[in-house]
C-alpha cells in the first residue's frame, strides 16, 4: 500500500462506537484517531485504551491510520498511540524544535519495544500559532524522521492565536500557510497548503464546497486535503486524482520530450503547447502521481472485498 496517497484525510472518535464501527466503509485515504479536541477531559483516559482496537476498525477500508495526541499530555498518549498500523502521529500546537524532538525521542523509544522499524512513524507538527509557524523549518530539521508531507497555518487555533474570525471571503492565512509550505519544499517534503477556497457560512458537510476545494487544490498541484464531514471525502478522493484527460496529454508530453530529446533538440511545439524539460518533468510527476493513486484504489478495493467477505 502506498501511504503517501492521502487525498482525504478525516478525524475518527475512538470513543463513539456508532462512528469508528463504521468509518472504514467511508472510503477516506486516512483517518486520523483523534484523543485531543474532540475527546472531553474525562473521556481521555478511555479513549487512549481504545486507540489500539480502533487502528483495526478503522483500516478495514485499506484506508491509512494517523493518530493526534495532546501536547500536554504526550508522556500519557504516546504509549497508547504508538503501535504497528500507524503511520503518523500528529503532534498539536507544536512551536518549538525541542518539544518536537522530544516527541521523536519517545516514539522511538516505543517503536524499538514494539517490534516497529526505528524511525518509520512519520511524526507530524500542527502549525498552530505564529511561533510554530516562524520555527517550522528549525522544527522539521531538528531529528532524523522524515516526512512525505507537511502543510499547516490555518485553522480555528491560529485564528484565535491571531485574533481573527476562522471563516472569511478572503485567505487571512496566506503569509503563515505559505511560510509552512515554502519551508516543506526547501526540504523536500510535499506541501499540503497554500490555496484558499471562501467558505464564509462556516459549513463542513456540503459535497459542493468539497468539490469547489479539492478543483482548486488539483490545479496549484497539491495531492492532500482534510475532511470534517464524510460529504467531503468522495469529492476530495475523486478530484485530486488526475482525470483521464491528464494522464493521457501527460503520456504524450513524455513520448514526445524522449523523440525530442534523442534529437539533441529541448523544445519543441504539439498540438499548439510548448514541450520542455519543465513541461516534461510536470507530466512525468503526473504519471506517478496516477500511479500512486492507482495502487491506493486497488488496494483499498482489496481489502473492502476482503473484509465484507469476512463479515458476510
Amino acid at each position: 500500500m502506498n501511504n503517501r496517497v492521502c487525498r482525504c484525510s478525516m478525524f475518527a472518535t475512538p470513543t463513539n462506537p456508532r462512528f469508528i464501527d463504521k468509518v472504514w466503509t467511508r472510503g477516506g485515504d486516512v483517518y486520523i484517531l483523534d484523543i485531543e479536541d474532540s475527546i472531553a477531559p474525562a473521556e481521555k483516559q478511555r479513549c487512549r485504551t481504545l486507540i489500539r482496537e480502533s487502528i483495526q476498525k478503522a483500516n478495514k477500508g485499506g484506508a491509512s491510520i494517523y493518530v493526534r495526541i495532546n501536547k500536554p499530555f504526550v508522556d500519557a498518549d504516546l504509549p497508547y498511540a504508538v503501535w504497528p498500523g500507524v503511520d503518523r502521529i500528529m503532534l498539536p500546537k507544536t512551536e518549538s524544535p525541542a518539544e518536537y524532538r522530544r516527541v521523536h525521542e519517545i516514539i522511538l523509544k516505543l517503536e524499538k519495544e514494539r517490534g516497529i522499524v526505528p524511525g518509520t512513524i512519520e511524526l507530524y507538527p500542527m502549525i498552530e500559532s505564529c511561533l510554530g509557524a516562524v520555527n517550522i523549518y528549525e522544527t522539521l530539521t531538528v531529528a532524523p524522521r522524515k516526512l512525505r508531507s507537511v502543510g499547516g497555518g490555518g485553522g480555528y487555533d491560529m485564528a484565535m492565536n491571531l485574533g481573527i474570525e476562522m471563516f472569511a471571503d478572503f485567505d487571512q492565512y496566506a503569509f503563515p500557510v505559505a511560510y509552512v509550505g515554502l519551508a516543506a519544499m526547501a526540504l523536500d517534503i510535499e506541501p499540503t497548503g497554500g490555496v484558499f477556497v471562501p467558505n464564509p457560512s462556516g459549513r463542513v458537510d456540503q459535497a459542493d464546497q468539497a468539490t469547489a476545494q479539492a478543483r482548486a487544490m488539483h490545479m496549484a498541484g497539491i495531492h492532500h486535503a482534510g475532511a470534517l464531514h464524510p460529504n467531503f471525502i468522495q469529492p476530495l478522493v475523486s478530484g485530486l486524482s488526475p482525470t483521464a484527460d491528464e494522464i493521457t496529454w501527460a503520456n504524450k508530453v513524455v513520448e514526445t520530450y524522449d523523440k525530442l530529446a534523442a534529437e539533441g533538440e529541448s523544445v519543441t511545439q504539439f498540438e499548439g503547447k510548448v514541450i520542455d524539460k519543465y513541461e516534461n518533468a510536470m507530466a512525468k510527476r503526473t504519471l506517478q502521481w496516477a500511479t500512486d493513486c492507482a495502487a491506493k484504489d486497488a488496494y483499498k478495493a482489496e481489502t473492502l472485498k476482503r473484509t465484507m467477505a469476512l463479515q458476510a
